[in-house]
């Protein structure tokens, strides 16, 4: 449900928002790294912190709790996770220059490290927190066969788990991220360089955006990165360009009010929508956790018409059904 009073809080009436965030600034590219590859240092950590800060006074705050408690339970499943496979540096500079990416679920065969983090996840996840049915989820993925967990996986990084596996995929889901982004960490960054185009989807393993952060530097303005839902890799992305069709006309932003760090970028063309956090107006930023904490924008800016590929935790509603997939 939309939260009283939010409908009339949503600021549509001009294309560019009057606090001169410099959204129409296309073609200006900062000089900042291209590719950001991520830090395995206490990032679950930094991104549990960020939940728990975030759930105070919060109308979604249990929810915010529970995401908190899965984060720290990635970090120390990160921390245990035995050695993985990665593609080697030929392979990956070869799929660099051919435009793909080198970690790509649809092509990269993973190996069971992303179970061991499962396995870990599971272990050290505060159960008390758990609704009823996440615990029921827990205790059926404690006991699934290998075989079960593997297409699990598929039908998640596929796009298509299924209704009654909710509960399960938010788990199963925290796990190929632990791995993904274990893998993207140990990636060489001179191997990276492409002379192609930026694109919407992750550079490293293909996957969405979950979110955009633009930090001050390179332009007036400054620039925005884009962040991989799935690998925490970050990377360059020219600002008022969809990142859905990469159409840079009829481009208009949303916001809340008192929000003026948290826009939704809209494209009329392709009817695809992406967040963008200014991290001068709210310090610290993490983009998957402040995602997650922005529900009622997605809501807001869905009943418009808009609409983007969803956050992977939020497959896990703070109700009872929403973990049995009703």
């Amino acid at each position: 449900m939309v939260p009283p009073g939010s409908r009339q809080a949503l600021s549509t009436g001009s294309p560019v928002p009057p606090s001169a965030h410099g959204e129409g600034t296309l073609g200006e590219v900062a000089a900042s790294d291209p590719i950001r590859l991520p830090d395995l240092a206490g990032l679950f950590a930094r991104r549990a912190t960020r939940l728990r800060a975030l759930a105070e006074g919060h109308e979604l705050a249990a929810y915010l709790r529970l995401m908190a408690a899965l984060a720290a339970a990635q970090e120390a499943a990160l921390g245990d996770l035995p050695p993985g496979t990665l593609p080697g540096r030929h392979a990956v500079a070869k799929a660099r220059r051919g435009g793909r990416a080198p970690i790509d679920p649809a092509t990269w065969q993973r190996d069971p490290s992303w179970r061991a983090a499962l396995a870990g996840i599971l272990r050290s996840i505060d159960v008390p927190l758990l609704p009823e049915p996440a615990q029921r989820a827990r205790t059926a993925l404690l006991e699934a066969s290998d075989e079960t967990l593997e297409a699990l996986a598929d039908r998640f990084l596929g796009g298509a788990p299924a209704a009654h596996e909710a509960g399960a995929s938010v788990f199963v889901a925290a796990a190929l991220q632990v791995a993904w982004t274990r893998m993207a960490a140990l990636l060489e960054p001179e191997d990276l360089a492409s002379d192609e185009p930026e694109t919407g989807d992750c550079p490293i393993c293909g996957s969405p955006a979950v979110a955009g952060v633009v930090a001050p530097g390179g332009t007036r303005f400054g620039h925005r990165h884009l962040h991989c839902s799935l690998c925490a890799t970050s990377w360059r992305y020219v600002r008022s360009r969809c990142v859905h069709c990469g159409a840079t006309d009829k481009v208009s932003y949303r916001q809340l009010a008192g929000t003026s760090y948290l826009r939704a970028e809209c494209c009329e063309t392709c009817r695809g929508y992406s967040k963008v956090f200014f991290v001068e107006k709210a310090r610290p930023v993490e983009p998957f956790a402040d995602d997650l904490a922005s529900l009622t924008l997605d809501l807001l800016v869905g009943e418009e018409g808009f609409s983007r590929i969803a956050n992977p935790f939020m497959l896990a509603p703070d109700t009872e059904e929403g973990w049995d997939g009703g």
